[in-house]
């Protein structure tokens, strides 16, 4: 039986990129909220946000993600927001810190076509306190090819 084969360059991870889009508020004594709302990043035409809000990679390829966040809202003394850096359903880059403008520090990662990478947070435990992450240019979530 006769058969073709063709054979192509798959297409290679482009540089993706989302603003959050108007505030969400978390609410407190809740772990691993999944942040939603988001809009494609200036400078970022090949973005694909899927209806999970997440990042989905249009090809192989090794990256860098950056990720940024404007919050607010009182934690206990000495408590601490934690920030996941999701790809697909796995954590692999966490990050606490008490400051209001949270920068996550880069993180390289190796994505297969269709990998989806995406944000969830855990706030306050202390007295059920809100935490309110901010929409805007300033909470942002991208990937650059290396």
């Amino acid at each position: 039986m006769p058969f073709i084969v063709a054979a192509g360059m798959a297409e290679s991870v482009a540089p993706m990129g989302m603003n959050k889009n108007g505030p969400q508020s978390v609410a407190g004594d809740s772990s691993k909220v999944k942040l939603t709302g988001w809009v494609v990043r200036s400078g970022y035409g090949e973005t694909v946000i899927s209806a999970n809000d997440e990042l989905v990679s249009s090809g192989p390829g090794t990256v860098t993600v950056n990720c940024g966040l404007e919050v607010s809202g009182n934690l206990g003394v000495g408590e601490k927001r934690t920030f996941e850096v999701m790809q697909n359903d796995t954590p692999v880059q966490t990050f606490a810190t008490a400051a209001a403008s949270v920068t996550i520090p880069a993180k390289t990662l190796t994505l297969a076509r269709g990998d989806r990478v995406w944000l969830r947070m855990t706030g306050s435990s202390f007295l059920n306190w809100d935490t309110t992450v901010a929409g805007g240019v300033n909470s942002y979530l991208y990937f650059n090819p290396v």
